[in-house]
Parts: structure tokens; C-alpha cells; sequence
């Protein structure tokens, strides 16, 4: 076996242990959170020994960002890619909104271990640089909406309002149905979807317009 192909085998080897790495760390930090979390317990559930875990990570705070800058750019190119290239702002916003809300429906770890970004609480252990980078990248997630809102004529000065409100509610929406809330109150995570976008409609000017 050649140089090269000993190097590629090892780089599946360790894209693989780090992948269940991620996979049992995600799980014990959804469920326990991180402070609650410990390397050994990572590293029993995932197969591996601490040692393992402290080759790839420096500590679990850098593995809980990892797991979460993952996640984040996986739900940029979900809501990237759900917006038709020549479709009306007003298409475009509410394909995205959907977007946002399917991935977190779908993976509702992800949503769990998301939350202290998209409610402001800060987590303890996170250097302000890897807190700044990971807010970094949900900013960027949500510049999609903020372009599109653009594009429907709101004005520069009401962008970062309507941005937080659109935002508000996907993620209000989310927190209630994960929560078993919407269930309770006799509905579902769809049909508040369908009125969010509905009245997203009703509060951009150029859709106001064209009605």
C-alpha cells in the first residue's frame, strides 16, 4: 500500500470516529445538556476511549461547537437551496421559512442543542470566540430572509425588526410543537406554518401592492 492510500485510509478511519463521536455527544447533549455532559460518558457511548475524544477535541466545549457549526451549515444549504433562483420575494420567503422549520422538525436534536442561540441564553464554556463564529453562522442563515425581505420593499431601517419577527415565529412555532404544545391547543406544526406565511404576505408592501 502506497503513501497516498495509507493517508486516505486513515482520513475515512478518523471522518468516521469522528462522526460517532458527534453522534453520542449530540444525543447526551440534547438530553443532558453540556455542563451535565461529561468526555467519559461521550466516549462510552460512542465506543471509544477519552483519549479518543481528546485527540479530535481540545474539551467538550469544542465538540458541542463543532456538532453546532455542522448543524448550521447544513441549515444554510437546506434554506439556500429550497429558494427558486427566479421566484417573487414573497415565494422565496416562505419557501425558506418552511425550510428552517422542516430541518428543525426533522432533527429535533439539532433544535435542542440550537436553542441557546435563537433565545439568546449564553452556555457556559464557550470561549466569546467560538460563541461569536457559531452566531456568526446563524446570521448568515438568516440574511437569506433578510435579502428577500429586501427584495419586497421594506425598507433598510425596518429590516432588522422584520428579520426578528419572521424569526420569532419560526422558531415560536417550533419550541411549541416540539414541546407538545400545538398539541394540546388542537392543532399542528403545518397548519401554523400555513398562517405564518399567510399573514407574511399581508405585511410586505409589494405583495400588498399586487392583491
Amino acid at each position: 500500500m502506497d503513501d497516498p492510500e495509507r493517508k486516505n485510509r486513515k482520513l475515512a478511519v478518523d471522518a468516521t470516529k469522528r462522526e460517532l463521536i458527534r453522534s453520542a455527544a449530540k444525543k447526551l447533549f440534547a438530553d443532558f445538556g453540556l455542563e451535565r455532559t461529561s468526555v467519559r460518558e461521550i466516549a462510552r457511548l460512542a465506543g471509544y476511549t477519552t483519549g479518543a475524544i481528546y485527540f479530535h477535541y481540545a474539551n467538550k466545549e469544542e465538540l458541542y461547537a463543532d456538532i453546532l457549526r455542522a448543524s448550521l451549515d447544513q441549515l444554510f444549504m437546506e434554506v439556500e437551496r429550497s429558494v427558486a433562483p427566479n421566484g417573487e420575494p414573497l415565494e422565496r420567503l416562505a419557501a425558506a421559512f418552511r425550510a428552517l422549520v422542516r430541518f428543525y422538525d426533522q432533527n429535533p436534536r439539532d433544535l435542542d442543542l440550537s436553542l441557546y442561540l435563537l433565545n439568546g441564553a449564553r452556555p457556559r464554556g464557550l470561549t466569546p470566540k467560538l460563541n461569536r463564529e457559531l452566531n456568526e453562522k446563524l446570521l448568515t442563515v438568516l440574511d437569506v430572509f433578510r435579502t428577500e425581505l429586501s427584495r419586497a420593499g421594506i425598507p433598510d431601517t425596518q429590516l432588522n425588526v422584520e428579520v426578528a419577527v419572521i424569526f420569532d415565529e419560526m422558531i415560536g412555532s417550533l419550541v411549541a410543537a416540539h414541546t407538545g404544545r400545538l398539541r394540546v391547543i388542537g392543532t399542528d406544526l403545518a397548519s401554523v406554518v400555513d398562517r405564518h406565511t399567510t399573514n407574511l404576505a399581508l405585511r410586505l408592501p409589494k405583495a400588498r401592492k399586487r392583491s
